[in-house]
């Protein structure tokens, strides 16, 4: 109930630990950042690929991947942005594959895609691809009110009691029914 910002800061608290290598994709919203700042985990920023017809930041692909790898293998999280916050989506499939096969946890910030899957023209949500931990803004793109989110665990390797610790830290003690009745009938 306290958006995706809350969701994006558990998931993170819960997974990142002081002095973790954490591989982020550089055009991550500033709750990633806040997130591994709270953490205390160092930052390894990756530099997302650019649309050439729109010179706009997109995502992170293998090959970027594979060069982090080779120079910072002990790695423990790869945390990505998806889509873009223009809503540009893009296959991660490869991405997430090639971080689970190096040990690597996925953690994605899914703001705007709330609604990928739901249909056979609308991308895949990086659930599907096998992301551990995807958070999503039901307000953005679904029909919930502001400030209505979801967190998704997607892996055995997720500690539950870990995340539910870290959202009951972050999230108000007060919240708003009206926020959840709509996120129910969102999902």
């Amino acid at each position: 109930v306290n958006g995706t910002t809350s969701g994006n800061l558990a998931m993170i608290l819960a997974t990142c630990h002081s002095e973790d290598k954490v591989l982020v994709q550089r055009n991550s919203h500033k709750s990633i950042f806040n997130g591994l700042r709270l953490s205390g985990a160092h930052p390894i920023f990756l530099t997302p690929e650019i649309d050439n017809m729109t010179m706009i930041p997109t995502g992170v692909n293998e090959a970027t991947l594979d060069k982090a790898l080779q120079h910072f293998p002990e790695a423990r999280v790869l945390i990505l942005t998806y889509p873009n916050y223009y809503g540009m989506a893009y296959d991660y499939q490869s991405v997430i594959n090639k971080a689970h096969d190096n040990g690597l946890l996925v953690l994605v910030d899914e703001a705007h895609g709330a609604h990928f899957g739901i249909g056979e023209d609308i991308p895949n949500s990086t659930l599907k691809m096998g992301a551990d931990i995807v958070v999503q803004s039901a307000h953005k793109m679904l029909p919930a009110m502001t400030m209505g989110s979801f967190l998704h665990i997607n892996s055995e390797q997720i500690n539950i009691a870990q995340v539910e610790k870290y959202l009951s830290i972050i999230q108000t003690s007060s919240p708003s029914y009206p926020i959840m009745a709509s996120l129910d009938l969102a999902r």
